[in-house]
């Protein structure tokens, strides 16, 4: 039988981390098992709150003359959680659940008229929620680009996160690449918040990782409604691409409950399901008909799991460098 966890690692590595607090996923409140997400610390929290506050968004669009050829068209327009339906309809929902406060959108052309373009800053509550909604519109295709945090570049637009903030701007005619990015360039520049990754991602391996391929989930982690608070990476091994996911709770119980959601959706619907002993850690084995081979375990407050790998010590190794990433960033 093969052995999903590794021998001879001691609970010690969450012993030394059991008086850290859960740094919490984008939200101020409520749990972060399968029935909500995680309370922030004391810093976690100021931190966050002086991202939010950035007062009027209309100060952050830039005013004509303040890039070289770009001006604004009209007046801009706000809209907050309350109808940010009338602005994105069908489509508000997949914002909200990442905490969004506030849009403001505004109409631009160039100097001499020629090409027009509608620019959008959304402000989340933190730079969590602000990478998590950039994360879950960004395409897997796109070649990212050096802009806030990060960015990229389709045939008619521009989209970058930084700090609590996603801006879009989307041009009428296509082939206008460099001319929005002057436009972008100018907005990050206004930006009150500094240019970084969320803290969690550290915790995902650097071996074999396919970069840009992180994502945080705020809820419907691995496509199951109860699962939230969920940060996935993909990578890849002899041209065979797999995935590494953990979830964060605030509580052991409530990381018990994620697990033992996730082991029955398992037992029900996939094959070959085995659970494994190995020190103090639930875990289990599965056959997925989608992902391939799935190996999760609870280890502390957090789901961890490698979805699309056969190799057994690989899988161990992954499983193992996870735990100790995020017991030293006081996650488990």
């Amino acid at each position: 039988m093969h052995h999903y966890l590794w021998l001879g690692a001691k609970c010690a590595v969450f012993a030394a981390f059991s008086f850290f607090l859960f740094i919490s996923g984008c939200s101020s409140g409520g749990g972060g098992s399968a029935g909500g997400q995680g309370q922030e610390t004391a810093s976690g929290q100021a931190g966050s709150q002086a991202e939010s506050s950035a007062g009027n968004l209309n100060s952050l669009l830039p005013a004509q003359g303040q890039t070289a050829d770009w001006k604004m068209n009209g007046e801009p327009r706000n809209f907050g959680p309350e109808n940010l339906w009338e602005y994105i309809d069908g489509g508000a929902e997949g914002y909200l659940v990442y905490k969004f406060q506030e849009v403001v959108t505004a109409d631009y052309e160039t100097a001499d008229g020629s090409l027009q373009a509608v620019l959008d800053i959304y402000r989340m509550a933190d730079r969590l929620c602000g990478f998590g909604i950039y994360s879950a519109e960004r395409a897997s295709w796109v070649d990212r680009i050096a802009l806030g945090s990060e960015g990229y570049v389709t045939d008619n637009a521009v989209f970058f996160w930084q700090g609590p903030y996603y801006v879009k701007i989307t041009a009428f005619e296509e082939g206008h690449g460099d001319k929005l990015k002057e436009l972008a360039q100018s907005v990050a520049a206004r930006l009150d918040a500094e240019p970084g990754n969320p803290e969690q991602l550290a915790a995902f391996p650097t071996e074999r990782l396919i970069d840009g391929s992180q994502r945080y989930m705020a809820q419907d982690v691995l496509g199951h409604s109860e699962l939230k608070n969920g940060f996935t990476a993909d990578y890849e091994l002899d041209g065979k691409e797999f995935k590494l996911f953990f979830i964060l709770h605030d509580n052991q119980q409530d990381a018990s409950h994620s697990y033992q959601t996730y082991h029955d959706f398992q037992q029900k619907y996939s094959r070959n399901l085995q659970d494994h002993t190995g020190e103090e850690y639930p875990l289990f084995s599965a056959e997925d008909s989608y992902y391939g081979k799935i190996v999760a375990m609870q280890a502390g407050r957090a789901v961890i799991g490698v979805l699309g790998l056969e190799d057994v010590e690989l899988v161990n190794q992954y499983l193992q460098q996870m735990v100790n990433s995020l017991a030293s960033l006081g996650m488990v």
